[in-house]
């Protein structure tokens, strides 16, 4: 007799350490809208920075100093430039900011992340 995929554990569908195991996979951003009909809504740009902001933050480790830039990739999806401070400078406005590039797709997830450019907060226009 084989088990069925829809099949139970015998602890009553437990695992170890008394937690109850999920029916369905963890929901994330849009992961309902790959099955419908209707393609869901592109992601509005302000969540969209909020996501950015997020990513930045937890890939680099680094605190975020600001948003350089935005800009819609044709396909519902955005790309976020994120500045973030590499390294504080001890007096002054020198600190080592780097920009990078977050590439979300139209259900916010991440689809890119690249460094575009390392400066110094007193160039600002300027670019290394």
């Amino acid at each position: 007799m084989t088990a069925s995929p829809d099949a139970q554990p015998a602890s009553g569908g437990r695992r170890p350490g008394g937690e109850r195991a999920s029916a369905a996979p963890p929901a994330r951003p849009g992961a309902a809208a790959q099955w419908s009909a209707e393609p869901a809504a592109p992601m509005p740009l302000i969540e969209a920075i909020a996501v950015a902001r997020a990513t930045a933050s937890e890939l680099t480790g680094l605190p975020v100093d600001g948003i350089a830039a935005t800009a819609s990739d044709g396909s519902g999806g955005w790309r976020i430039t994120v500045d973030v401070i590499e390294s504080a400078a001890r007096m002054g406005e020198n600190d080592l900011i780097a920009s990078y590039d977050v590439h979300l797709g139209s259900d916010g997830g991440l689809t890119g992340f690249d460094r575009a450019r390392r400066y110094r907060r007193e160039d600002r226009e300027g670019g290394a």
